[in-house]
């Protein structure tokens, strides 16, 4: 028998037309494998929730909320971190709608002419005027290292209060009066 007849033979057997001889060997069936790989991806919604899909984000994909991708996303509208929106039926995303970008105010353009060069002359004053006020500063500048230079090269100088005071001795009568005193003190806190 030719190879292609019997190729053909055992197709019609797999289907069910037609018996198989009893000489023909059957194959044993092997379990199907998926090969597919899954590449896990998530996205966060605003409220936080955490989003499950495989592969690149975009329409027709199958969007859901366990990463054994069981439980598809209920159908409605969602917005994402971003702040783009997206819709679901059915489990895919039919539609996705990107954040808006803010709109940039643009600065009115200011003819050339007469008000470009006032405008110049007058930036062009303040321009000068900074410039002197930083050449006095620097001036300053210069002025306070020569004095701290100055006073860090001078010896200290000791205060007076360090300074021990020569002890005088007292007269009888300072003595008498001293005595006086503490005599009074005692008394008056009794």
């Amino acid at each position: 028998m030719s190879k292609y007849k019997a190729v053909l033979n055992e197709m019609r057997s797999i289907l069910g037309m037609v018996e198989l001889p009893q000489e023909q060997v059957i194959l044993e069936e092997t379990p199907v494998v998926d090969t597919t790989e899954v590449e896990l991806a998530e996205a966060t919604l605003e409220d936080g929730t955490i989003v499950y899909f495989d592969g690149e984000w975009g329409l027709e994909t199958a969007v859901f909320v366990d990463e054994a991708f069981e439980t598809p996303v209920e159908d409605g509208e969602y917005v994402l971190e971003s702040g783009d929106k997206f819709v679901i039926a059915g489990g895919l995303i039919t539609e996705i709608t990107p954040m808006e970008a803010p709109v940039e105010d643009t600065p009115e353009e200011v003819p050339m002419g007469e008000d470009f060069e006032k405008m110049y002359n007058d930036l062009k004053v303040v321009v000068d005027e900074m410039k002197s006020q930083l050449a006095k500063f620097k001036e300053n500048e210069v002025q306070m290292k020569s004095r701290i230079e100055k006073l860090s090269v001078e010896p200290e100088v000791e205060s007076i209060s360090q300074q021990p005071q020569e002890k005088r001795e007292l007269s009888s009568l300072e003595k008498r009066m001293n005595t006086l005193e503490a005599i009074r003190r005692l008394t008056k806190n009794k």
